[in-house]
């Protein structure tokens, strides 16, 4: 790896030379010259950067390895657990639909109930309204055969 780091570094110094030479022949363009070997370096120096960033994270890939049967291990513990957790999550949403079943249930029972109770003391009610005033019909009739045979005495 040092080996081609050092042959990519050599080859980046020498196109940058060669771009310095090119610059300074040119003559007239000074300006710009200046302008385009500073990108040139640049871009040089945002190529070693990735070439950081490679060698970063072979090493990383490499330590990766090393700790690979620790962290495995530890990674079985993880998936281990979610496995568990899920399980408890799938036992306690069956648990809780079969609680709002049977609360459903027994709600519409004691709904239907009440319901029941309510629509009976209606009808109770109902039954006594028809039975008093069939006694007051009763009592009415019998109030005016009485004042018709009182008119019909005094008249006579």
């Amino acid at each position: 790896m040092e080996a081609g780091r050092e042959s990519s570094k050599a080859k980046r110094a020498r196109a940058a030379m060669s771009n310095e030479d090119d610059t300074t022949s040119q003559g007239s363009a000074g300006g710009d010259a200046a302008a385009s070997a500073g990108a040139v370096t640049a871009a040089a120096a945002e190529t070693e950067g990735d070439e950081m960033a490679v060698v970063v994270a072979a090493e990383t890939e490499e330590q990766e390895q090393v700790v690979s049967a620790e962290t495995e291990e530890h990674i079985q513990r993880i998936l281990l657990a979610i496995d568990n957790y899920t399980r408890q999550v799938s036992d306690m949403l069956d648990a809780g639909r079969a609680l709002f079943k049977d609360l459903a249930a027994d709600f519409e029972d004691r709904l239907c109930l009440i319901h029941k109770e309510k629509v009976e003391r209606w009808e109770e009610e109902i039954r006594e309204l028809r039975a008093s005033d069939a006694a007051n019909e009763q009592a009415r009739a019998l109030l005016h055969n009485a004042q018709l045979h009182l008119l019909h005495t005094v008249r006579d």
